[in-house]
């Protein structure tokens, strides 16, 4: 049955009526008269937002949901802010457990600088400590870290543990961080179920029924199996765990994970020219004959291959590999797209995941890029490509909230005072441009619909913050929020 909707605010539309079938989806916006659709259920907006339930198609599910257990050092300004919080966490802990957080950016420490391994070691003498940076690709640790996860003289380690005089200082990088992250012990089924059942009901309440999950961890999966929720989850995970995951969750994962570089905040994200600010490229991790190869067991599958490409030199490489893959595969991120790749996003149409609150974390993008940031985060652009591109958090990189991101795509740091909105004010998108990013047509999305509690534009970030989802509905289901 019909659902028609009236009285509704629908940004981009000069209508007011919209008519839902749970099937389908939207049939179509009109003004007025909707007898045809008949019989219906009919539901007075009362003027407020009305739109399709919203996907964030890029996001890291366990590691967002087990956050709260971990330390939050997005708003440490020093060293020492850190290293007390370390201290506390160490004195309630207890000797022996694991220390983790994530949030640190050395460019917000007055110290210019993470914590070193020996202060690390001093604060936490007696407990495994590693602490990510904000980016994921690289993190500081301790002595009792490094030793847990035995990476120490291992070659395959060479230059992803930072050392001074023969002697690792505490940062690391890429795979090693990975490793480290590997030896921490991971939660329980039933403390996963709970913390995914939470965070899933976050989401919703958010009005967003959809979330793709990378890097996904089999536990993770188990733990959505386990959580019940309503909420559509798709899991791309790492190659060397396809083939079991695939068994036990055929029906739950759609493809793999790959990296093709690392990150502008860890100046690993692959360059074809110089940084800015500091000389070298970054590092390219995979060309596009090792995208191909390592994604074939995947095609074979008929599943999705989602790289991971942010730099220009590593954009250029995944676009190679997509020329090949077409439909199979999906870029993430393509943060660095000067106008002859724009040009080829253009002819090859992918499907490109974006993160718009990239935009007002990464502060110093415009001094690590030189007169290059015109074209980061150009999400005009890309829209103007004809490219599918979906918008995502990368939580717990960033704020999970997705009208965090579309006030970050709206405003573009003009409120923050931030250089890239002086460099490319151009690139900002209007509120229905915005939104449209989250409620894409991506494919095989399930019908939904979501009636919000406002009634006009949102214009400061505490506005923004204060959008919550009134009504949810899936495919035909109405799903309680409480």
């Amino acid at each position: 049955m019909y659902m028609v909707i009236t009285n509704a605010w629908i940004p981009g539309s000069d209508h007011d009526t919209l008519v839902y079938d749970p099937e389908i989806g939207v049939v179509k916006t009109l003004s007025g008269d909707y007898s045809s659709y008949m019989p219906a259920v009919t539901v007075d907006a009362d003027q407020r937002l009305v739109a399709p339930g919203l996907a964030d198609t890029h996001m890291h599910m366990l590691s967002t949901a087990i956050e709260e257990y971990r330390l939050d050092l997005r708003g440490a300004e020093s060293v020492e802010d850190i290293l007390r919080l370390v201290r506390e966490e160490a004195a309630r802990r207890g000797p022996g457990a694991w220390i983790v957080g994530r949030g640190w950016d050395q460019e917000r420490l007055a110290e210019g600088r993470p914590p070193s391994l020996d202060e690390l070691d001093e604060a936490a003498p007696r407990n495994p400590v590693l602490l990510v940076r904000v980016c994921g690709h690289a993190a500081a640790v301790n002595t009792a870290a490094l030793e847990a996860a035995g990476i120490l003289g291992k070659p395959e380690y060479n230059g992803l543990i930072e050392e001074e005089d023969g002697r690792p200082t505490g940062l690391v990088y890429e795979d090693a961080v990975y490793r480290i992250e590997g030896a921490v012990p991971p939660p329980s089924l039933e403390e996963a179920a709970d913390a995914v059942r939470r965070l899933l009901g976050n989401y919703l309440r958010l009005g967003v029924v959809e979330v793709h999950s990378m890097s996904a961890p089999l536990l993770e999966l188990d733990a959505y199996s386990a959580s019940g929720s309503s909420t559509a989850y798709r899991a791309y995970v790492d190659p060397g765990s396809l083939e079991e995951a695939h068994r036990l969750y055929p029906n739950l994962v759609a493809g793999v994970k790959l990296y093709a570089d690392g990150s502008f905040g860890a100046r690993t994200a692959a360059l074809r020219e110089p940084y800015s600010d500091s000389g070298g490229r970054g590092k390219l991790l995979l060309s596009a004959g090792d995208i191909l190869r390592l994604s074939s067991p995947a095609v074979k599958r008929g599943l999705m291959v989602a790289v991971h490409a942010i730099g220009d030199r590593a954009v250029e490489e995944a676009l190679k590999a997509a020329s090949r893959l077409g439909d199979s595969m999906r870029i993430e991120h393509a943060s660095l797209t000067p106008p002859d790749i724009l040009e080829r996003i253009a002819d090859m149409k992918p499907w490109i995941t974006v993160q718009p609150h990239f935009v007002l974390s990464d502060t110093w993008i415009v001094e690590r890029l030189g007169d290059r940031a015109r074209w980061v985060y150009a999400y005009r652009s890309l829209l103007g490509s004809g490219a599918l591109v979906s918008g995502s958090s990368d939580s717990p990189v960033e704020p999970y909230n997705p009208w965090l991101g579309i006030y970050a795509a709206v405003d573009r740091g003009e409120a923050e005072g931030l250089a890239i909105h002086r460099v490319s004010p151009g690139e900002r998108l209007s509120f229905h441009e915005a939104l449209g990013l989250y409620t894409a047509s991506i494919p095989g999305r399930r019908p939904s619909m979501v009636i919000f509690n406002i009634r006009s534009e949102p214009r400061s970030v505490d506005d923004y913050m204060a959008v919550k989802a009134d009504t949810v509905v899936l495919g035909g289901d109405v799903i309680p929020l409480h």
